[in-house]
């Protein structure tokens, strides 16, 4: 404690000094009237259907975009903001605290920060790694390659964001307008490869720097230490899981071309769901799930087609070993030449208080293979599937915009999303699963998931495997198709299913199976024929599988021999009696689900299992000290949370009714990601579209003083849908609220 006392004392110090030597002031180049004016450029409805959706109706897209930035500003000003800060390498200085001080101070000196200050921190680790990749500088070098109507819609969208500044001016931070679409191009370019876990690339280059051995280390990505790290991505941005599901007529009870989209997400935060309608005379008509400012919507779906999108983790990052010159750090060996490392000066702005901050200069270093990490003796270099991609605009745009199967994979194929599953469905009866990944191609004689020497350039990739070669399954004769974060050679009937000696080794793709995969498959296959009615059951779905890996670590403790303990012995057949279910009159689901959330939240942070036994004893000692015992009923135990409201909601980790909660001291779960926004469509055959949704919240995502803020929260725990109101007639007769601009 005294130590850390007097490192607070230097990191104090220190950043005085600064203050006093290079202080500034946040100034605004905010121009509210100019923003009031600029407003008339653009023509937009803002209709609010009874639960508070908006559904924006522009007479160009611009004008939807315009009108989409101005209303989510409404709903979600804080995120929005914040997004911002992140692009602009500033969240610092949105949420500044000692801890971020603290970290900040051990990036530009390298003394070790506690763990605890390190996990305390709210922005400098991103911070620190969008400078440590470059991207507002790859932005920069090739924003004029993004078509100018891409970089048009989303300016649109910034300046609905500016308008709304312009208009309530103290409710905002005015240092940071004027917002622009730049600020969304290097947004959506960072945070593609968090979705695909680029970031445990640098765990890992972090953990081989801290080891001493200086042999060979293998890279197992279910296996890694969970060591101190310098830079530290917060779980926010790293998505539990997801669910989607097609069914087409074959397969159909009523004839019905069917979607479910479920993408799991934190419930709160920068990345959790929000749900828009789109809608302009160009063909624009999207409705869907979008994030805190992200100006497109990600799964979703119009009058043609629909698509759900599930996160994979397919091998997208590679790590070489560097040889640094022994008489010159900032030198490199390849091909036989000591190659100087590119530096790029970078710099950190922390907010001291008020208007007042200041900026620290630190050096990023890169190879032609990607960003460096180095000490005095080792370097890593990262390369990573996306590092000069920029044009993620236009892929989206072009998927909202879609009518027809064609136009939709036409975006894909500019393999300008790095990854993601995506389950599509249309009224002309297609149903499509696509792994998509954009794979580089590798030297077959290398096993890359091992550390690849950096002094070859023949081994820096460059060149990636066409949309064409890809996983993808359309119209399997299964008639169904359903993606949970599995394995791409697992998502229909055996005999559809791809097989993976088809696909070159080098592509990486991850072998996991999730229980939600076990449950879709055991139950599409027990449905001859699936109705609407049964394809919404299997959704909500809420059991464990006996196939799954969590039960066979649940098996471990049942065939373990506690003979020699009473109690022990007895919790143990109670726990053999469990039906595998989290329903909410199930008596076993509390301490089940106690039992196998360590092994999901190992599994999912690609850490070691843990041991089943140890786990098994501290939920018995858990259970008996909160509660006395173990038979409590699931509906006591898990709750959906909104501030002081709380709600008993059915489901669990890694069941088709996806709740993740983390354990509390008293027992209590409280869920914090999974099920969000969902939604239902279906055609029939007259190729007319119906579609239901539910939010976890509500459209209010982050206005307290909204009757929207909560409203469907009720509805969401008892596994209701609503209307989405998608038709004109619909929205028609549900309408709260109309805003016209021009």
């Amino acid at each position: 404690m005294k130590k850390l006392l007097l490192s607070i004392f230097a990191i104090e110090i220190l950043f005085v000094l600064a203050f006093l030597i290079t202080y500034q002031i946040n100034s605004s180049e905010f121009d509210k009237k100019h923003f009031i004016e600029i407003a008339n450029n653009y023509s937009v409805k803002i209709d609010r259907d009874i639960f508070g959706v908006p559904h924006i109706d522009g007479e160009r897209d611009i004008d939807a975009a315009f009108g989409f930035g101005y209303a989510q500003t409404d709903d979600d000003l804080y995120h929005v903001e914040m997004m911002i800060k992140m692009a602009r390498g500033e969240l610092s200085d949105f949420n500044f605290s000692l801890s971020s001080l603290s970290l900040l101070y051990s990036l530009i000196t390298g003394e070790e920060v506690s763990i605890e200050n390190i996990n305390t921190i709210e922005g400098v680790e991103l911070d620190f790694l969008i400078k440590f990749l470059n991207t507002e500088g790859i932005v920069d070098k090739k924003f004029e390659t993004i078509p100018p109507q891409t970089i048009d819609y989303l300016q649109g969208y910034a300046d609905g964001v500016n308008y709304w500044a312009a208009m309530h001016p103290n409710k905002v931070d005015q240092s940071l307008y004027p917002v622009t679409a730049r600020d969304f191009v290097v947004g959506m370019t960072f945070r593609m490869p968090l979705f695909y876990g680029f970031d445990h690339g640098i765990k890992q280059i972090l953990e081989l720097m801290q080891n001493d051995n200086q042999t060979e280390v293998v890279i197992d990505p279910n296996s890694l230490s969970s060591n101190k790290l310098v830079a530290k991505v917060k779980s926010h941005f790293h998505p539990a899981g997801s669910n989607a599901f097609a069914v087409s007529k074959s397969r159909s009870a009523e004839n019905l071309t069917m979607l479910s989209i479920n993408s799991h997400q934190p419930l709160t935060g920068p990345v959790a769901w929000y749900e828009i309608h789109l809608k302009s005379k160009e063909g624009l008509n999207i409705m869907g799930g979008t994030f805190p400012g992200s100006p497109f919507v990600h799964v979703g779906f119009n009058e043609h087609l629909g698509w759900g999108a599930t996160v994979n983790q397919p091998d997208l990052t590679d790590i070489y070993e560097l040889t640094l010159n022994p008489d010159n750090n900032n030198q490199y060996l390849l091909d036989y030449n000591w190659v100087d490392f590119e530096i790029i000066k970078q710099t950190f702005k922390v907010k001291l208080f008020g208007p007042f901050y200041i900026k620290y200069p630190i050096d990023m270093f890169f190879s032609k293979h990607g960003p460096v990490l180095k000490d005095d003796s080792r370097a890593f270099a990262l390369r990573y599937v996306g590092m000069d991609d920029v044009d993620h605009s236009t892929s989206w745009l072009r998927l909202n915009k879609a009518s027809n199967f064609s136009e939709w994979k036409s975006a894909l194929e500019m393999q300008q999303l790095a990854s993601l599953n995506l389950i599509y469905a249309d009224k002309d009866d297609n149903i499509f699963f696509v792994h998509n990944v954009k794979s580089p191609i590798r030297n077959a004689d290398y096993d890359w998931t091992k550390v690849i020497p950096g002094d070859k350039s023949e081994l820096i990739w460059n060149d990636f495997y066409p949309f064409d070669a890809i996983p993808k399954i359309l119209n399997p004769q299964s008639g169904y198709l359903f993606s949970t974060n599995q394995n791409p050679f697992y998502v229909t009937a055996p005999e559809d299913n791809l097989v993976i000696e088809d696909f070159p080794d080098t592509m990486g793709f991850q072998t996991r199976t999730t229980n939600r995969a076990y449950r879709s498959f055991e139950l599409f296959e027990n449905l001859p024929l699936i109705s609407y009615k049964e394809l919404k059951d299997i959704k909500f779905d809420n059991k464990f599988s006996s196939n799954s890996r969590q039960y066979k670590f649940m098996k471990e403790i049942i065939e373990y021999d506690f003979s020699n303990n009473e109690r022990y012995k007895k919790a143990q057949e109670f726990l053999k009696d469990w039906d595998l279910g989290t329903n909410s009159e199930n008596k076993h689901a509390a301490f089940g689900v106690c039992i196998l959330s360590p092994e999901w939240l190992a599994e999912i942070q690609r850490e070691q299992r843990p041991d089943p036994i140890h786990i098994f004893k501290d939920c018995v000692d858990e259970f008996f000290t909160n509660f006395g015992k173990l038979d409590i009923a699931w509906s006591n135990v898990n709750f959906l949370k909104r501030d002081e409201e709380m709600v008993h909601i059915q489901g669990g980790p890694d069941v088709l009714r996806a709740i993740y909660a983390p354990r509390s001291e008293d027992g209590i779960l409280k869920a914090v990601a999974g099920d969000g926004l969902y939604i239902f469509v279906h055609w029939n055959d007259d190729k007319e579209m119906i579609s239901e949704s539910i939010h976890q919240f509500g459209s209010a995502t982050m206005n307290s003083y909204s009757k929207h803020y909560d409203d469907q929260m009720t509805l969401f725990a008892n596994e209701q849908l609503k209307n989405t109101y998608y038709s004109a007639s619909d929205l028609k007769n549900n309408l709260e609220s109309t805003l016209k601009i021009n």
